[in-house]
């Protein structure tokens, strides 16, 4: 099968940023903020630095990671084994965005603080949307305490939805505690470590940096076979260098080093290769999502993660403020078909405004519904004998017409997208719904799921569990 996709990196280039990195690593090494973690990672043959401030990772040590884990599939599992996901499988699976401190009314300008209303709002229409194929955390619950606040989201995640759930985790205890919510609901704590129900999005911080709390979690998920995506975001001039290759290098050698952490806390713990690099805005220096660069960086990166046989999350979808000028699905293709070009295993975005600061319900309608049509750009295409035809192409030679040939009949509705599928064709493409018709559309579909009565996900013997749970995990950071 052939496909349509973006590469950016040569043969030598990614050998040169893969020797690089090897070299930063070695030489530079990276600042673990966890001295528990640091000596975990002298005890499998890295080296503190002279001044004692930095761990040095020999490239044995990097090579023999990356042995562990490349060429393995990853089992991203759902609750209801029928959103399961294993990758890479040639496909992008995509999930909304996250994760926002605000929510946002695009069609009247109100917005609110973000709460866990809204996470449970969120859950349920990406839960719906059949576009979203794994769930982040769209909003945050800002209103509970720190402690407690990435769990709850975990549970409302968990009881308003069946698909896969990626979060995150701040300290070794929290993890340990989202592993204990995970096992009520997969059979306990061995069978959630053949089907992780859950993965977590665990940030090194740019430049080549792991904070401490994070780290150790890390090394707690890993011994619970949960997955770890390493989720490099360096803003190119700002925390990274300002060209396209330093930044592809210094988040390659981010990664590099997460994936050492991951094996360090066990050998053979998945890992999924993963940026979200973006350039800066110079006049500000804050992140610009909608660089043209951002979208070349993650094809390089994945280029990177491809090329250590690891699954990558590299894929960015969203339209963002663009939503409010379009009249239809089809003017917003072309701002996503680059992302979908990109050899990606695992995206999101879906949702995100300012650059994901804040949320919007509408937004992440219109996103689905736009990536419905920009995925196809790399949907896969038979290049085969059978599919070329020499005899056809005889035939036609001979007298003949390529409408009154079998093969045309056989292959035009999987060819030809305009076939398939009529709103595809060229005088809905070109249609003009009128500027913000879009979300507008989008706004209405999204009340109109949310007004629907609520299903839980979860049994109410689980629910039970899970209330016995959170009032033990509330006792011991609010003893009184």
């Amino acid at each position: 099968m052939a496909r349509g996709r973006m590469e950016v990196l040569e043969k030598d280039e990614i050998d040169r940023i893969d020797a690089i990195s090897i070299r930063i690593l070695a030489e530079l090494g990276v600042s673990i903020h966890s001295e528990k973690v640091r000596r975990m990672l002298e005890g499998e043959g890295c080296i503190r630095s002279k001044e004692g401030d930095r761990t040095l990772i020999p490239e044995d040590v990097v090579r023999s990671a990356v042995s562990n884990r490349s060429g393995r599939t990853i089992l991203l599992a759902s609750r209801d084994k029928k959103h399961d996901i294993s990758i890479p499988c040639g496909r992008i699976f995509m999930a909304n965005g996250g994760e926002a401190v605000y929510v946002k009314n695009l069609v009247t300008g109100e917005s609110h603080r973000s709460t866990i209303e809204d996470v449970i709002g969120f859950t349920i229409l990406a839960d719906r949307l059949p576009q979203v194929d794994f769930l982040w955390t769209m909003s945050g619950a800002t209103e509970q305490s720190s402690h407690i606040k990435e769990l709850l989201e975990q549970r409302a995640s968990f009881e308003y939805s069946a698909k896969h759930y990626q979060g995150g985790a701040m300290t070794a205890r929290q993890a340990k505690e989202m592993i204990e919510v995970a096992s009520i609901l997969s059979g306990g704590e061995k069978d959630l470590e053949k089907r992780p129900i859950f993965s977590v999005v665990q940030c090194p911080f740019s430049p080549l940096t792991f904070e401490g709390g994070v780290a150790e979690a890390q090394v707690e998920l890993a011994k619970g076979g949960i997955p770890i995506v390493a989720m490099s975001a360096p803003i190119a001039g700002v925390t990274s260098p300002v060209t396209l290759s330093g930044t592809i290098t210094q988040t390659n050698a981010e990664n590099l080093a997460s994936l050492v952490i991951s094996q360090t806390g066990k050998k053979g713990a998945p890992f999924i290769y993963s940026s979200d690099s973006s350039p800066a805005d110079m006049k500000t220096g804050s992140i610009d999502y909608g660089g043209i660069e951002s979208v070349l960086m993650h094809a390089g990166c994945g280029q990177m993660g491809r090329h250590y046989g690891l699954p990558t999350m590299v894929a960015g979808a969203g339209v963002h403020e663009a939503s409010v000028l379009l009249g239809t699905v089809q003017e917003g293709v072309p701002l996503m078909m680059l992302e979908a070009l990109n050899r990606s295993d695992l995206g999101s975005a879906f949702g995100g405004i300012d650059n994901a600061l804040g949320a919007s319900y509408e937004q992440m309608v219109a996103d689905a519904w736009i990536w419905e049509y920009a995925r196809e750009f790399a949907r896969d295409f038979k290049s085969d004998d059978e599919a070329i035809s020499f005899e056809t192409i005889r035939a036609v030679l001979k007298g003949s017409s390529y409408l009154s040939q079998s093969h045309t009949m056989k292959n035009f509705k999987r060819e030809n997208m305009a076939a398939s599928r009529p709103e595809m064709a060229p005088p809905a493409r070109n249609a003009v719904g009128g500027r913000g018709a879009l979300i507008r559309k989008a706004r209405i579909e999204a009340e109109r799921i949310l007004k629907e009565p609520r299903k839980k996900s979860v049994t109410e013997g689980e629910s039970k569990e899970l209330d016995a749970l959170f009032r033990k995990f509330r006792s011991v950071n609010d003893p009184a």
